[in-house]
């Protein structure tokens, strides 16, 4: 197959890891991949598997390639015997460490303790030791005249998995604890996964934390990574760089020499704006060459993202005096740094600066002969990290939508990473240098296949590819481009930004305040309420956009994390949707469910999200905990089954398999099929076997239907095609059938009509399903039918500028007719159901489309 980078060929990449699918029984479990450039040019590629059909071929791998390797227009990859980098990725076990090493830089990491990174060393010197995770914690919020106590951490390692040994890549993982002298308690359970590509003068490191402290008690002031770096060249030859925005460059030397009224010399001054070697000091002038050490030497920088539209450059010469903080300001730094000398450095960087605030760059002691280096996660420069309810009362019904549960609106067990890098030069990089390594910091490069080929094989369930063959289907994709397009347009307007927040969208508009209804309990943040991640996903899929994917990546990093409980009495739930994101009493799987995690994890071949994924088999007995042996069919069992299918086909064990066709014969067996229980009721579960029992509430004894409302309908219709299982596929086509059917047919089939309740544009997709498994246009008709003629189906309006006093900062909105009683308001739920329901039924009834 044919890949291509994402943003276009890179300037320069770190490495880059991706995954692609095969169809299935084309390419064996075992297989070895080929990699080459235009003119068949061999590029070094490491392979794994990823998942696997249930015939046991491949169904994702995972490939990496090495520092600026492949950076051409298109590369083809194929089964074959890969090319050996010049320089492998070896990685060796010594006494309480692990040593990473391509030929460029080594890398120590320690097994145990307090030491996270021993050192790391290029060209035989030494750039950076004594790598620590640092926690700094406060016993109180911010507010108040009295100021909160606070403690240091540090985060101590416990365990250490090699997880890939090279010859491209190597990745190592290390697991621990926040802990502290003298105190017993452990904090905050953390991974950090460190990976060496070949060639690569960086590493990657990933570090993901869970929040497991009080939230009344507990406030993180600050949280990073922190290591020292020696440094040799004298003051005039040292250099701190930070980049800004746009290709901008911040750089000054520990102590300055330009600007002075007698010159040192052109070239002393040249060199130090340039970073490189200054001229022997006896040939600078006289005055300059005699007291330049009286001149001040800049000890202290810091580089603080305040928010996402400011960040700040400050500096100072020691602690205990004042900070100069007009160095430097601007919108939007990039998150990369360094310091260093003539003789080389440390370059370190993180991901998602701007868009994560609060977040840091700190640099200490670079007058003296070691350096140190804070990368803030959160900044001590920000306000204290407050995981408290936004109030004493939860709000309810009908005003409100939230599910209030005394206790329940806890952050404990929620969890979020961060992305990190670290260059090890021999020398103070150029500024063109800096501006390329801030691109590929601020976007990973990352390598993608086009979307026919991603249709061809077969994944995700079911699916289109864009058709634009006439009028009717051209204003379908419009819309989809439409919406995604207003999306992306609202997280940058409403600033949709933050350690916590980033990467969701809100669920429900206010056109009184012009304003998404931020405050209100239930119609806040949308945690992915009824499918955005997979609206988003299906439309990268079938465009290849680069804007998509990113919106859809920070989606699922913020559905995985934010909104996912790893720990606790949640373990493996989600939270639905509030003003905090983990702030409902209502803990659900369909939050939490790995199904639409698959996406990013496929594509981009990341392990955290694997870590993710896993996790989220421990709903099996946070369920019977919490639910007591009751579950409803859709959508709590349609996740557990999306759940186990993600680990069947990651592992190949059956036993997750079987749980997913043990319920579907249980619910074969039930006379109302997955009519039963609906919305408001539910069946008595078994979580040791999967087991599903019907209990005497009747058969439709449940108000509306739900139970396709959250992707239900995309993990059966592609589970269903990986077990032989004929009876529940008959009630699957059974329910399929009915759903929308007429009196008449219900009557015919159940002995009695009945109302389901159901959502016309969710169960459109459900009908074409049975009119593409019966081949029956009237079917698929009525599925056309029931959608074209939903109000909340259809497309939007485009947006308008609202303006003046109205509102604070001018912005974009959408003013759509709505039914009555809802404010007018615009929905992100129609919107993913919108594009969901639009490919799927492209999908499904391709001939009765407009």
């Amino acid at each position: 197959m044919t890949l291509h980078w994402l943003d276009g060929v890179p300037e320069t990449t770190t490495g880059a890891a991706w995954g692609v699918p095969w169809p299935r029984g084309r390419v064996a479990a075992d297989a070895g991949f080929a990699l080459t450039a235009p003119g068949d040019r061999p590029v070094p590629v490491q392979s794994w598997p990823l998942a696997y059909w249930p015939d046991g071929s491949l169904k994702w791998s995972g490939h990496a390639v090495g520092a600026d390797a492949g950076r051409d227009d298109r590369l083809r990859l194929r089964p074959g015997r890969p090319a050996a980098p010049k320089h492998p990725v070896s990685v060796r076990l010594g006494a309480g460490e692990v040593v990473l090493a391509n030929g460029v830089v080594e890398v120590r990491v320690a097994e145990r303790g307090a030491t996270v990174l021993r050192s790391l060393t290029t060209d035989g010197r030494v750039t950076a030791t004594d790598g620590r995770l640092v926690l700094l914690l406060e016993d109180g919020p911010d507010e108040g005249d009295t100021p909160p106590g606070r403690t240091s951490w540090t985060g101590t390692v416990t365990e250490l998995d090699v997880e890939q040994s090279g010859p491209v890549r190597a990745v190592v993982k290390l697991a621990g604890h926040h802990t502290r002298d003298g105190d017993g308690r452990e904090l905050f359970p953390w991974t950090l996964r460190i990976s060496l590509s070949a060639g690569a003068e960086s590493l990657r490191l990933v570090h993901h934390f869970v929040w497991d402290a009080d939230p009344a008690r507990d406030f993180v002031k600050g949280l990073g990574l922190r290591l020292t770096v020696p440094l040799a060249d004298e003051p005039h030859d040292r250099h701190v760089r930070f980049a800004g925005p746009g290709g901008g460059v911040w750089g000054e030397p520990v102590r300055v020499l330009s600007g002075l009224w007698r010159d040192p010399g052109e070239e002393v001054t040249a060199a130090q704006v340039a970073g490189t070697a200054t001229p022997p000091v006896a040939d600078w002038h006289g005055p300059v060459r005699d007291d330049h050490h009286n001149l001040a030497r800049w000890n202290e920088f810091r580089l603080a993202q305040h928010s996402a539209s400011h960040f700040s450059i400050a500096k100072r010469t020691r602690p205990g005096v004042s900070w100069l903080r007009h160095a430097g300001h601007g919108d939007r730094a990039t998150g990369f740094g360094y310091v260093g000398g003539v003789s080389g450095g440390l370059g370190f960087g993180i991901r998602d600066f701007w868009q994560q605030h609060p977040r840091a760059l700190d640099i200490t002691d670079a007058a003296t002969d070691q350096a140190t280096v804070t990368l803030w996660s959160w900044s001590p420069a920000g306000d204290a990290m407050d995981m408290r309810p936004y109030d004493e009362a939860g709000h309810s019904a009908p005003l409100a939508y939230e599910d209030s549960r005394d206790g329940w609106g806890d952050p404990r067990g929620v969890s979020r990473s961060t992305d990190l890098e670290l260059w090890a030069f021999t020398t103070t990089p150029s500024r063109p240098r800096i501006a390329h390594l801030a691109a590929a910091l601020t976007a990973r490069p990352q390598l993608v296949a086009a979307p026919e080929t991603y249709h061809a094989a077969g994944v995700f369930g079911k699916w289109s590819l864009p058709d634009r063959s006439t009028p009717g289907r051209a204003a379908l994709e419009d819309s989809i481009d439409a919406t995604v397009a207003f999306y992306a347009d609202q997280v940058e307007q409403r600033s949709w930004y933050g350690f916590w927040d980033y990467g969701d969208v809100m669920h429900t508009y206010d056109s009184d305040r012009h304003v998404w209804r931020y405050d209100v309990g239930g119609y806040a943040w949308d945690n992915a309420e009824l499918g955005t991640d997979a609206a988003l996903w299906y439309a990268f899929l079938r465009t290849g956009d680069p804007r998509t994917f990113r919106l859809a990546s920070a989606m699922t990093r913020h559905l995985s994390e934010s909104d996912t409980y790893l720990t606790g009495r949640f373990a493996g739930l989600g939270g639905r949707h509030n003003v905090l994101h983990w702030g409902d009493g209502a803990k659900e799987a369909r939050v939490s469910e790995s199904y639409t995690r698959r996406f990013l994890h496929y594509l981009t071949a990341d392990e955290l999200l694997g870590d993710l994924m896993h996790a989220s088999l421990q709903a099996d007995a946070t369920l019977r905990r919490t639910m007591r042996g009751r579950i409803r069919i859709g959508p709590d069992w349609y996740a557990l089954v999306g759940n186990w299918l993600t680990a069947w086909e990651r592992t190949g064990d059956t036993r997750w398999r079987d749980r997913i066709t043990t319920g579907m014969r249980d619910i074969a067996t039930f006379p109302a099929g997955l009519f039963t229980g609906e919305a408001g009721s539910h069946v008595g579960w078994d979580h040791t076997t999967g087991h599903l029992t019907k209990l005497d509430t009747g058969d439709f004894d449940g108000g509306f239907n739900l139970t396709m409302a959250f992707c239900g309908e995309q993990i059966l219709f592609e589970t269903i095609e990986l077990v032989d299982e004929p009876g529940f596929h008959r009630t699957l086509l059974d329910f399929a059938r009915h759903a929308q059917a007429p009196a008449e047919e219900k009557i015919a089939r159940y002995g009695r009509d009945f109302d389901p309740g159901l959502f016309p544009t969710i169960y459109a997709k459900v009908t074409a399903w049975a009119g593409e498994q019966l081949d029956d246009p009237a079917l698929r008709r009525r599925a056309w039918t029931h959608y074209l003629d939903d109000p909340q189906g259809r497309p939007w309006n485009p947006p308008v500028r609202v303006d003046g006093h109205a509102v604070l900062t001018p912005i974009d909105e959408i003013r759509a007719p709505s039914p009555p009683g809802s404010n007018n308001s615009v929905s992100t739920n129609d919107a993913a159901q919108r594009t969901l329901a639009i490919i799927a039924l492209l999908a499904l009834a391709p001939d009765e489309a407009p």
